[in-house]
């Protein structure tokens, strides 16, 4: 009662649920060889675009695998992982070599975990500092900005602090004072100005 009209037509004359079954599974699970060489295609020439998460891309590649051994064609663990890290694009370039120098056997689960790990700190999951704020370090001490907020309080405009004003920051200032002590002390000097 569910199957679309045309798959319904195919399927008339069957009486028993398991005969429906497998004459379904004959129909859309093609043994034959062109479907077995496109999937092998697939899961071959796999490439992961850039922006795509990684639990999408693993979603595609566990579907290509998952109708593969549907078919009776075998993906060994280490084969999938290495296909896997060879689909990863350039901004996963660093991780390649880490996923799989150094190890016996490469683990599909692990690789999996490790790249989850790393898209998570590629996008800065856990930092939860609000857009335009910035962690700096000074002297060895960490400070926390928010640039969007700072206010100069010499020339009124935002994104810097006096003492970085190109209009004249905590330097003038200092200077400005000097000016007046030196003002004070050239009138007080100057006795006709009374």
């Amino acid at each position: 009662m569910c199957l679309a009209k045309n798959v319904l037509a195919n399927v008339l004359e069957i009486s028993t649920a398991k005969d429906l079954w497998e004459k379904l599974g004959e129909l859309y699970r093609a043994k034959g060889v062109s479907n077995r060489v496109y999937l092998k295609e697939q899961f071959h020439t796999l490439h992961m675009s850039e922006g795509t998460t990684i639990s999408d891309h693993l979603s595609i590649l566990n579907g290509i695998v998952f109708e593969l051994e549907a078919i009776g064609v075998k993906i060994d663990d280490e084969d999938k992982a290495l296909r896997l890290i060879w689909s990863l694009p350039s901004s996963y370039e660093h991780m390649k070599p880490i996923l799989v120098y150094g190890k016996e056997t490469v683990v599909f689960s692990e690789v999996t975990s490790n790249l989850l790990s790393e898209e998570r700190r590629l996008s800065g999951g856990g930092n939860n500092s609000s857009e335009g704020s910035v962690l700096t370090v000074e002297n060895g001490k960490k400070k926390n900005s928010n640039k969007k907020n700072i206010i100069c309080w010499t020339c009124g405009q935002s994104g810097h602090v006096k003492r970085n004003c190109p209009k004249g920051g905590a330097g003038s200032a200092r200077s400005s004072k000097s000016d007046q002590v030196a003002n004070i002390v050239s009138f007080e000097g100057d006795s006709d100005a009374l």
